[in-house]
């Protein structure tokens, strides 16, 4: 599948996400013709691409899910369900994975999709509150700092079974 292939979503995503700069399209769309090659649905990937900042941040949770038997699609399925449960939304959870992920890629480290979703489950169990609903990727910001990363698959079951 060429980049020019993408369904017109996905293609109104990177235009709508990147305007002109054509370098940014590139990117994001190279990652979501690989992320669609590899089995991830249309609405999937829209979710990702409009809750991402980066498109290395989806490279790098589609390669963590290679191996995964259910992939991207399965991922957002049970990262919806952690969503539900919850106070906070889908965009403040792609925000926070997206935060870790890009702590650990600074760090030189790496660690599962599961590990880094469990990570945001136990941020939002012990540090949310009425007072930050909104501010999940504040949450893991301050926490990472406090805490670090161990690369634990966090306080409940993590997205991936």
């Amino acid at each position: 599948m060429s980049q020019s292939a993408l369904p017109k979503t996905l293609l109104d995503a990177v235009t709508a996400k990147c305007g002109t700069i054509r370098s940014q399209s590139m990117a994001w769309e190279r990652s979501l013709v690989k992320a669609l090659a590899s089995g991830a649905s249309e609405r999937s990937l829209l979710l990702l691409a409009e809750g991402f900042k980066s498109s290395r941040t989806l490279d790098t949770l589609a390669e963590g899910l290679v191996r995964e038997p259910d992939g991207v699609d399965g991922f957002m399925r049970q990262l919806r369900t952690l969503v539900d449960e919850s106070d906070f939304d889908l965009a403040a959870w792609l925000g926070a994975y997206e935060c870790v992920q890009t702590h650990l890629s600074a760090a030189g480290r790496s660690a599962s999709p599961s590990s880094i979703v469990g990570y945001v489950q136990c941020s939002a169990e012990f540090g949310g509150s009425a007072e930050n609903r909104d501010s999940l990727p504040g949450i893991i910001g301050d926490m990472l700092e406090k805490y670090g990363f161990e690369g634990q698959e966090g306080c409940g079951t993590g997205p991936v079974a």
